[in-house]
């Protein structure tokens, strides 16, 4: 299994966040996670690999990241980039400061929405990391603790507005839920975190929330991007990913308990949807 640990960060009890700047020729920090909110920016390091959860992706010339979830295990590794001059922002961020009434006002709904998105972690397009990367060092550079924090509420805030942030990690991996989802979309979810280890037929989930086949398809596509099929493949293949990383099971155990029907079937759709085998994705 690849091989996590739990950071213990330099963040203060008496602060409110800790932002840590470094110039390098190499990524080399193992996968890990940590109880507070990170945001973390990279320049010049095009061709590195970034993994989130159970996402990888080679990233470009710029990378922003925000990340809230406190068991999401994340590393960028060096990949196929050249560079010998990377830079590195790191921000974390003490989540009690976004735990009280404060975040309850309507000047806070976009940031406790994105907060919300980012346990599963959430990258920025390149275009509004170059818009906001001046702010970013400024915030690094600052020695005005007071100042700083205005300058990150500011950030947080313009970060809430873009509207293309992906979120990355599957939500099966991360056990996440959105709360604001429509009721029979949250049922269907429901039911295939109950039953995804059986065969769940399509019938099975209209017949959830009284609609036919066809008008129930067309519905859960528009809500959620995804056709229920895809979902379904989405949300196992999610929790094939955390078993391959947390147990001890064979690939072919964790491809049936997860309800695929061949060990073929399973490693066509997991390379399809991660760009590698599941055994290559439990070696890391």
């Amino acid at each position: 299994m690849r091989e996590t640990f739990t950071e213990i960060t330099r963040l203060e009890p008496l602060d409110i966040f800790y932002v840590g700047e470094r110039h390098k020729t190499y990524f080399e920090y193992p996968a890990h996670c940590h109880e507070v909110y990170e945001l973390n920016f990279v320049e010049n390091a095009a061709g590195a690999t970034r993994t989130i959860g159970d996402s990888t992706e080679t990233i470009g010339p710029m990378d922003l990241v925000l990340i809230t979830g406190a068991k999401l295990v994340h590393q960028w590794q060096q990949g196929n980039c050249p560079e010998q001059d990377i830079h590195e922002i790191t921000i974390h961020i003490d989540p009690d400061t976004f735990r009280g009434s404060l975040m309850d006002k309507r000047a806070f709904v976009s940031i406790s929405r994105m907060l919300e998105r980012a346990q599963r972690g959430l990258a920025f397009p390149e275009a509004a990391i170059r818009i906001l990367r001046e702010d970013i060092v400024n915030l690094a550079q600052s020695n005005d603790s007071f100042a700083s924090v205005i300058r990150l509420f500011n950030l947080l805030y313009r970060l809430s507005l873009v509207e293309d942030a992906r979120e990355l990690s599957s939500s099966s991996f991360t056990d996440t839920r959105d709360l604001n989802e429509d009721e029979r979309v949250r049922l269907t979810k429901e039911y295939i975190a109950e039953h995804y280890m059986h065969d769940i037929a399509l019938s099975d989930l209209a017949n959830l929330v009284c609609m036919s086949d066809e008008s129930f398809s067309r519905f859960f596509r528009n809500k959620t991007g995804r056709t229920p099929n895809r979902y379904l493949i989405d949300y196992r293949l999610g929790i094939a990913a955390r078993m391959l990383l947390t147990t001890q099971l064979s690939v072919s155990a964790i491809g049936y308990s997860c309800g695929f029907n061949t060990l073929s079937h399973f490693n066509r759709l997991f390379r399809e949807s991660k760009g590698c085998t599941p055994s290559a994705f439990r070696n890391g």
